[in-house]
């Protein structure tokens, strides 16, 4: 197979950070010490800025394959921290492999930089993390961003300052920048906007009261807009000393001075220009993690005094006076805090009281996003469900959480609720770390551990862990079958045949797959039923009882198909484009085969898009389409090199892709072969977004 780890396929930098202003001095300094150093945290406080300039450091580091980026803000556990840097990089690898192996994997042999944004709450984590990663990869360097030291050996820490004041700093040109912007965003000039520009020497002065400290500068601006640079100045000037008349009663005053007191000011300010309700509604949010959408924060955020009261004005306030930003086109559109910002509002929440039931009313809400996608996945909305469980994972990662610190039994079935996300989203990792997690809590068999311990037997033995499969089935079959429970019953059984599959014990395999069709059909359990004769009909393909295994996968698809089902469909549509491969009738194959890759690339399932791609290469070269044939390899080693493990392991799906590869190059010229290669390799792919060479005749570039 062609050598392809040397090409940067994901993880690369997010959008750049719009309006980014001055500190030229700083990101070159910091780049420079990069350069000579193999890891390098920028360390300041909360709010001034080390992030953007991470970003502008990272954009400039000049490393042979890239940056790679990696915000850790939202992740409360530390031992995810290895699964946050994994998913950022775009790897699905869902083995029960280490992190650092995983990682160590992917980033062989490369010259790159990553970027771990935001430690300080994880700091011993990313210590760890970092130093493995830094011992076992010589072409790795790291940037960090905390507000203290990692202390790990090979760092060299850059400390973060405010910015430059005075009539040419970099303060003022900022805040300039911002007023230019605000009046451009603006609808329609306010009737009270007073003319900022006209009072530099003014401007000047707030800058430096506010002591350079860009968020207290992005804090300030909107204020302007209704009220001068001079008045403002002048309340600065009567409550500086005192910080701010809403700064919580047991704050250490001392400490926050003097590199903090501008800032908690400037935050403290803002504060006070807001309405009482949205002084409240900015103390509610900070129970959102991440980002939230308008119908979460309605849910969770309005107790009383804001029962029943329409936030949509309210919210719109924070946003334009920058305590909330706004992310992501209308129709998806999504909100979120700046992390100094929440912790402000979460001092706020504490005083005020209430934070129990906002974190119960966060949990109960996710709780309910969790259950309803499991009830709706088998039908037509299952790349919506997947797109918002994807969209709110950091929500539901601390929900769950909450869960497990709270209660067992949501726990237990918020875990098993979550099936097809870990399932068949991608997520088997993370799902395995919450299951194993939720079951270790309950010796005593609370209601749902039956159902919690089959679905981390199918997890398990997705990740090619057979024999704690086999465990966890057996305990649930036997709890199950001990309290009258037909559903776990019907779907202990499945993965138990599962299990057995993977491993390759065929014959009891099949045994169980007999046993658990018929369980799952009177117990109601559809998707059960559709995965046991998915599963079934892969087992007798491989068996070579192509005419039952046809049978059985055309059996899956006319019973999903009035469901408007695309996952399950899926693998039927996988075995027939599989079986009319082997067949010899590739062009009857290519539409089966395709058909299943778009439903698997729609879910963002990595390891049936890989496997799909080497057959569906197969059947190209059998078909005579030669260039998409290498095409299609190039977007599998893509696929592969993120999942992992390539080919699974399995020596027969190896031989089949060498053979596949081997036809295709002895088909092009080597120049048309690699051209074509490059092309799948490195094509920009996101997540839910079919690729258009997949729904249409490949052509030539």
């Amino acid at each position: 197979m062609r050598d392809v780890q040397g090409l940067d396929t994901g993880g690369a930098l997010p959008a750049e950070p719009s309006g980014f202003v001055g500190r030229v001095r700083e990101v070159e300094a910091a780049r420079t010490r990069l350069a000579s150093h193999r890891m390098v945290t920028l360390h300041g406080p909360g709010g001034v800025g080390k992030t953007r300039m991470a970003w502008q450091v990272a954009a400039r580091a000049g490393l042979a394959h890239g940056s790679r980026w990696v915000d850790l803000a939202s992740v409360r556990d530390g031992a995810l921290v290895g699964q946050a840097v994994i998913t950022a990089l775009g790897l699905q690898d869902q083995t029960g492999r280490s992190s650092v192996a995983v990682l160590t994997e992917s980033l062989a042999g490369q010259d790159v930089l990553l970027v771990l944004d935001t430690c300080e709450h994880l700091l011993d984590e990313c210590a760890s993390l970092a130093g493995a990663l830094l011992a076992a990869l010589p072409g790795l360097r790291i940037l960090a961003t905390s507000r203290a030291p990692l202390e790990v050996r090979q760092e060299s820490v850059v400390p973060v300052g405010p910015m430059s004041t005075g009539p040419d700093g970099d303060a003022l040109a900022l805040l300039t920048a911002r007023l230019e912007q605000a009046g451009r965003a603006a609808d329609e000039p306010s009737p009270n906007r007073v003319p900022a520009h006209d009072e530099p020497d003014e401007l000047v002065v707030l800058c430096d009261a506010l002591e350079g400290i860009p968020l207290a500068i992005e804090l300030a601006a909107p204020l302007l807009r209704s009220a001068s640079a001079r008045q403002l100045n002048r309340q600065l000037a009567q409550r500086l000393d005192l910080l701010s008349p809403d700064t919580p009663s047991d704050t250490d005053l001392t400490a926050l001075r003097p590199r903090h007191a501008g800032l908690r000011t400037s935050i403290g300010w803002s504060h006070e220009w807001c309405t009482p309700h949205e002084r409240l509604l900015w103390a509610r949010l900070s129970v959102f993690p991440g980002s939230f959408t308008m119908t979460a924060m309605e849910f969770v955020c309005t107790i009383k005094p804001l029962f029943g009261y329409d936030l949509t004005d309210t919210l719109a306030s924070l946003v334009n006076k920058s305590v909330v930003l706004r992310e992501g086109p209308p129709g998806a559109r999504r909100y979120r805090m700046l992390d100094t910002i929440r912790e402000y509002g979460a001092e706020w929440l504490k005083r005020c009281g209430g934070q129990d039931e906002l974190r119960l009313r966060h949990r109960d809400f996710y709780r309910h996003l969790a259950l309803t996608g499991g009830e709706s996945w088998l039908g037509p909305r299952q790349p919506e469900v997947y797109r918002q469980a994807a969209a709110e994972h950091t929500n539901l990662r601390a929900a769950l959480q909450h869960c497990l610190l709270t209660d067992t039994s949501a726990a237990l079935h918020m875990t098993a609720d979550l099936f097809y996300f870990w399932f068949a989203c991608g997520n088997l990792r993370e799902g395995r770390h919450f299951l194993d997690a939720a079951l270790d809590l309950d010796p005593e068999h609370e209601p749902g551990r039956a159902r919690a311990l089959w679905v981390c037997a199918v997890v398990s033995s997705c990740q090619g862990e057979h024999h704690v499969a086999l465990e966890r089935a057996t305990e649930a079959l036997e709890l199950a079958t001990r309290t009258d429970d037909e559903p776990a019953r019907a779907w202990a059984t499945y993965a138990q045949g599962l299990a057995l599959t993977l491993q390759g014990d065929t014959g009891p395999a099949q045994e169980r797959f007999a046993v658990a069709l018929p369980l799952a059909e009177t117990a109601g359990e559809e998707i059960a039923g559709l995965l046991c004769m998915a599963s079934h009909s892969y087992l007798l393909m491989a068996l070579g009882e192509l005419d039952r295994a046809r049978a059985l996968a055309e059996r899956v698809i006319a019973r999903a198909a009035p469901t408007e089902d695309i996952w399950a469909r899926s693998f039927g549509h996988y075995v027939i484009g599989t079986l009319d491969t082997v067949d010899g009738h590739p062009a009857r194959a290519i539409p089966s085969l395709r058909t299943a890759l778009e439903a698997k690339w729609l879910l963002d399932d990595a390891y049936g898009i890989a496997i799909t791609l080497d057959t569906l290469a197969l059947a190209a070269v059998d078909d005579g389409q030669v260039e998409w044939a290498a095409w299609l390899l190039g977007l599998g080693d893509q696929v592969w090199r993120k999942v992992g493990v390539p080919q699974l392991g399995s020596p027969d799906m190896v031989e089949r892709r060498r053979t596949c590869e081997q036809r295709t190059r002895d088909a092009l010229p080597p120049s048309a072969y690699d051209h074509h290669h490059r092309a799948g390799f490195t094509l920009d792919t996101a997540p839910g977004e079919v690729p258009v060479h997949l729904r249409q005749p490949y052509l030539l570039a």
